[in-house]
């Protein structure tokens, strides 16, 4: 049975002293007929993938490199050019619906910000003469830890939207509210380490301190 080409392999390619590289086959000759395509335009690279022929251009690990670097791929010559000129042949449609995509999520994301500061809301539950005070908590906390991207709570899909709402409100009040950064900031020397035990201190006080200024702008029971 022969040998499948190797041009017909999704290989990685190494580019070493002795020139290019692959862990399975060693030494390799890139065909006459393929060239290089530098990582950098999304839309060509997925176009050249797609049409099936191409090999991983890889940087090795080096000793100031820990990890290898994907550069591009290699591809049949008229592949990448064909690529290219469809990418030229689109950039408008594809900026548009760029542009679309862009305010679409922005919608998106102002509607959860939104919702998220109404559950804040209901979750402080304040009196009536501290509304004020409760739009500029909900507000804020809602803007900061909704951010895309952050990691913050606001984040977290996996948590039902009520218990989102609770944890960013707590640590907008925990933050602007309590002596929360003072006490860990005064724990910080030039060259020191924030203790375990102290910093469970502080934070076990700031809880309370957050469930006092809850109570205290809450109806009476």
């Amino acid at each position: 049975m022969a040998e499948e080409p190797l041009t017909d392999l999704h290989l990685d390619v190494y580019d070493t002293r002795e020139g290019p590289w692959n862990p399975e086959h060693g030494e390799i000759k890139i065909p006459d007929d393929w060239t290089f395509l530098p990582s950098g335009d999304a839309f060509v690279t997925r176009t050249v993938k797609a049409a099936g022929r191409y090999w991983l251009a890889w940087r090795p690990r080096g000793r100031n490199r820990p990890h290898r670097r994907l550069e591009g791929l290699w591809a049949p010559a008229a592949a990448i050019a064909e690529a290219q000129a469809a990418a030229a042949a689109t950039a408008e449609r594809r900026e548009r619906q760029r542009e679309r995509g862009a305010r679409q999520r922005a919608r998106s994301e102002d509607r959860y910000r939104t919702e998220l500061a109404a559950a804040i809301l209901v979750y402080l539950g304040f009196d009536a003469a501290h509304v004020d005070l409760a739009h500029q908590i909900a507000d804020g906390a809602a803007g900061h830890a909704a951010i895309v991207g952050s990691g913050r709570v606001g984040r977290t899909r996996k948590l039902p939207l009520e218990d989102r709402a609770a944890l960013a409100a707590r640590a907008w009040i925990r933050h602007r509210f309590t002596d929360y950064e003072d006490r860990l900031n005064s724990l910080y020397g030039d060259d020191l380490l924030l203790d375990e035990l102290d910093y469970r201190g502080i934070k076990h006080d700031a809880h309370s301190a957050v469930d006092a200024f809850l109570a205290e702008h809450r109806p009476p029971c």
